[in-house]
């Protein structure tokens, strides 16, 4: 009885220091995360910036277009 007790306190902290020493795997999940996160934002970023750009061209297009118009 008293091996079986003894064992399994060996094998509980044998468990336990390796447990330190293993991948975290949510870690990594979350890195990934943060990364898609990331690049998602600056997707996004851009993609405004360029309609931005695309509708004051527009804008300006039609300013013009009037003048020549009126």
């Amino acid at each position: 009885m008293i091996y079986a007790i003894v064992s399994i306190i060996v094998i509980a902290i044998i468990l336990m220091v390796l447990s330190f020493f293993m991948n975290d795997k949510f870690k990594e999940l979350e890195s990934q995360l943060e990364q898609f996160s990331i690049s998602s934002m600056q997707e996004t970023y851009q993609m405004k910036k360029k309609i931005k750009v695309l509708e004051e061209e527009l804008l300006t297009d039609d300013f013009s277009g009037n003048n020549l118009h009126n």
